[in-house]
């Protein structure tokens, strides 16, 4: 029964994450983003965070260019491709690399799993997350 209730509470933080993340990112639109534009979504939520970094700026040029290469995999229809595409990308953010400030790579992080469609990444690694979040420790 405890699993039931870990997993209600679960989407329960992740549906207030979501409604966070679009109030942080200017509205619904980018959250809604349909499937076939999930990888626009995530290069406009990259480029905002860029936007609001002002002197951090060049340190997002090695994110957008890991989408791009995401996006030169899915107009090839290379889906194997596209999900070690991304969770390089989920790697990058996880290490912060290049300096990118924790708060941004988090929040990426995490709009990522909101919109990726779960074929293209990993989703484990964000329960995972969640889960040494909340309570301190990994599941696996």
């Amino acid at each position: 029964m405890w699993v039931i209730e870990d997993i209600r509470r679960t989407t329960a933080v992740l549906l207030a994450l979501t409604g966070f993340i679009v109030v942080a990112l200017g509205g619904p639109v980018l959250a809604l983003a349909a499937e076939h534009d999930w990888l626009g979504a995530m290069m406009q939520a990259l480029l905002a965070e860029q936007t609001n970094e002002g002197s951090f700026w060049g340190t997002f040029a090695p994110y957008v260019a890991q989408l791009e290469v995401v996006r030169g995999h899915l107009a090839n229809n290379e889906r194997v491709a596209v999900y070690v595409a991304m969770n390089r990308l989920m790697d990058m953010l996880e290490h912060h690399e290049n300096g990118i400030p924790s708060e941004v790579a988090d929040r990426v992080f995490v709009y990522c799993y909101l919109v990726t469609p779960a074929k293209y990444h990993d989703v484990s690694r964000h329960l995972d997350r969640f889960i040494e979040h909340q309570y301190g420790e990994s599941s696996g």
